[in-house]
């Protein structure tokens, strides 16, 4: 069974490591574990949105058999990276896609 995700729990935890090892207020510690948790959810929506956004979705009709390994290799890559993410993060990606039935074939 999948679990799953509690950003707010990740962040609580987060700010807990960051009070320990700074000894900064509790109050300061979340305000950067937020800020973190922000930026890191922008970076993950941005490169897998670019991944399938410069996706070649015809690499099955090329000739060349090393073509067609490395694009499916991407794609196993692509979707295995969207499989380890929470639902909301998955919807958000589609959202910055040029075409937002192309997620589709990655789920």
């Amino acid at each position: 069974m999948k679990t799953t995700f509690n950003f707010r729990s990740a962040v609580f935890k987060r700010a807990y490591r960051i009070v320990k090892e700074t000894g900064c207020s509790m109050s300061s510690a979340l305000s950067e574990a937020w800020k973190r948790y922000r930026e890191y959810k922008e970076r993950i929506v941005k490169e897998i949105a670019d991944r399938i956004n410069g996706f070649d979705f015809y690499f099955y009709m090329s000739d060349d058999n090393r073509v067609y390994n490395l694009w499916s290799n991407i794609k196993k890559e692509i979707r295995s990276q969207l499989s380890a993410l929470p639902r909301f993060l998955v919807s958000a990606i589609a959202g910055q896609l040029v075409n937002q039935s192309n997620i589709k074939s990655f789920i």
